[in-house]
Order: structure tokens, then sequence, then C-alpha cells
């Protein structure tokens, strides 16, 4: 296996430093102690369509781990956009990734920045918020947003260590379930993939 570039590795560490900072200021607001690593993040990305039409977001970017496999899973740069509310790595993601939209914003305020941001239609939404912290209030904003724009068949991902669901499914109306399980990223994580819950044969 070929070994990683020192200047490589200075900005591994570095990224991680910037993230492990904000983790110990605020361990809520960022959910992790670390970044996600590689398996988690090729994990979430296959559960993306392989054939999409739209935007692909991603909610968290954090030092963009996730954001990379999204990349080398094929997702055009063009289509993909970021949502990071953290300065600090917000200005990382646009140095690491100049050619995509990278956006400073709170999460729990979707509905706003993506009608600001002029998307209309997602292909796929990919979370790494610690959502299962915030409030059913907040919850319903960003899961609302997202649900009001997915394509057909287009899902709802998130990443939790939460051992169940991160979201209240009944609260919020949705169907959900486990589609991965990453034991090599401590501690271990789950990918939960939700869709509006279908009464009578229609949708919620």
């Amino acid at each position: 296996m070929p070994s990683l570039p020192v200047r490589a590795i200075s900005t591994i560490w570095a990224e991680n430093a910037v993230f492990f900072g904000h983790w110990l200021r605020r361990p809520l607001a960022i959910g992790a102690v670390l970044p996600s690593g590689r398996a988690v993040a090729r994990a979430m990305a296959r559960e993306l369509p392989a054939r999409r039409s739209g935007v692909v977001l991603e909610l968290g970017g954090g030092t963009g781990s996730l954001t990379q496999a999204l990349l080398d899973a094929g997702c055009d740069a063009g289509e993909l956009i970021v949502i990071e509310r953290e300065r600090a790595l917000a200005q990382a993601l646009r140095r690491r990734f100049p050619q995509l939209r990278i956006v400073e914003a709170d999460a729990r305020a979707l509905g706003s920045v993506l009608a600001d941001q002029k998307i209309q239609s997602l292909s796929g939404v990919v979370s790494s918020l610690p959502i299962k912290w915030f409030g059913l209030a907040a919850q319903r904003a960003i899961v609302d947003a997202c649900l009001a724009r997915l394509t057909p068949d287009a899902p709802f991902l998130q990443l939790t260590n939460a051992l169940a669901s991160p979201l209240p499914m009944r609260a919020l109306g949705l169907d959900g379930v486990e589609v991965a399980r990453v034991w090599a990223q401590l501690p271990p994580v789950q990918i939960w993939r939700y869709r509006r819950t279908v009464v009578g044969g229609g949708s919620r």
C-alpha cells in the first residue's frame, strides 16, 4: 500500500485537530470525537442511487471524509452541496474542495437555506449531524425540508452511533431502517435510511 505524502499527512492531522477542538468545546454540536473514516464514508456513498437527477445534499461536512467518498463514488462536483455550520470547518472544506459549493449555515434553518440556494430537487441527503440531540421542532424542520425536495426513491441517510434510530420515526411520520453498521469506526456507527411513511397507498 503506497504511503501518503508528508503534506497529505500534515493536512489530515491539522483537519482532525480542528474537528477535535470543536468537539471538545461543543460535543453535542459536533457529535463525534473524530471525523468519519473511509469505511463509513464508502458505506454512506453506496446507499445513494447509482442513477441520480438532482442535487446530493451533505449535512454536516466536517473535515470532508464523506465528501471525498461521494466524489469518489461518482457524484458530480456540480451536483454536490455541503452544509457546514462551524466556520473553521467550512473554511477547511473550501480549501480542500474549491470546486464544490460549501454553504456555511445552520441545518436547523434548512428550508430557508435551500430556498436561498434555489435548490428545488434532491436526489439524496447524507447527514452526519448529531440529530439525535436536536429538539423535535429542529428535527422536523430538517427532515421536512429534505423530504419535500427528495425525488422518488431518493434516500435520507443519517449517520449515528446511537444503536437505535436517532430520529423519532412515529413523531416525524417516517419509515426507517438501519442499512449498514460499520465496526471499523470507533465507536461503531450505523447508517439509517428514512422515507416518509406511506399511508393508504400515498405518501404523507
